[in-house]
């Protein structure tokens, strides 16, 4: 894989997050409730200080096999570096973040680290749907005001729309929830605001704990602007709140 098509970097990262992009658009009326209800369902999305992922990741395109990738996820606070480990082509490539700002890739074939500039955030890595921002974005609350959409009792589904001078990575976006652990099952986004059909649909099932800590088995996205073209990330193995070194997540690490 040639080096300018691996520079648009995937951070799977979720335990907090930022939004990327540059553009927002004007802040919803105020509705206290949508907001109180979006920064419980921020907090129970961040609760560990630190989590490990192992997941498979199956790549399908209308008309063409699927693809898999092999990867790891470490996070601890705003720190996540992924590494791939299948297939062979791309095994050993590591990505760091420090910060949106500071974000790093290791290519064996090169044997060197190389910055990674912001402004490829919405471009998706090695083919899959999934785009930093949309992965970095976990907390809601800085970039968005909610308004509740429906209440079943059991589902609660809220609209968010960006607020000004945020740099939210979409203009809205559709957040359905569980209420009784709080937890995103969906998340729909939109690249315009007035539309009603959205641009890509995440899908978050199959959730399981560890302690307090509550993450989703498998994730989605279908891309509706790519023929329906989806990624899915099944979790094999994670631990959250384990002992994780400061030195994992390093410039110098990436070359070990």
């Amino acid at each position: 894989m040639k080096l300018r098509n691996m520079i648009p970097v995937l951070a799977l990262a979720f335990a907090g997050g930022v939004g990327l992009m540059t553009s927002a658009a004007p802040d919803a009326m105020a509705d206290t409730a949508g907001d109180s209800a979006l920064a419980t369902i921020d907090a129970a999305i961040n609760k560990a200080s630190s989590l490990y992922f192992e997941y498979k990741a199956s790549i399908k395109a209308p008309d063409k096999d699927a693809k898999s990738l092999g990867l790891t996820v470490r996070m601890k606070g705003d720190k996540r570096l992924t590494e791939f480990t299948a297939p062979a082509d791309v095994k050993g490539t590591k990505v760091l973040i420090l910060s949106p700002t500071q974000m790093y890739i290791y290519l064996p074939s090169f044997g060197k680290v190389r910055r990674i500039a912001s402004h490829t955030t919405e471009q998706g890595f090695m083919g899959l749907d999934f785009t930093q921002a949309e992965m970095l974005l976990t907390r809601y609350s800085p970039y968005y005001t909610a308004s509740v959409a429906s209440d079943d009792g059991t589902n609660l589904k809220l609209n968010l729309t960006a607020k000004e001078g945020t740099d939210a990575p979409y203009p809205k976006v559709v957040l359905t929830v569980t209420k009784s652990n709080n937890l995103p099952t969906q998340v729909e986004y939109f690249e315009d605001a007035s539309s009603s059909s959205p641009s890509k649909t995440e899908t978050r099932s199959s959730y399981s704990c560890d302690g307090d800590v509550c993450t989703p088995a498998e994730f989605k996205m279908v891309d509706h602007t790519k023929n329906g073209k989806y990624s899915t990330l099944t979790r094999s193995k994670w631990k959250a709140n384990g002992d994780m070194s400061d030195d994992l997540f390093t410039k110098r690490n990436l070359e070990n």
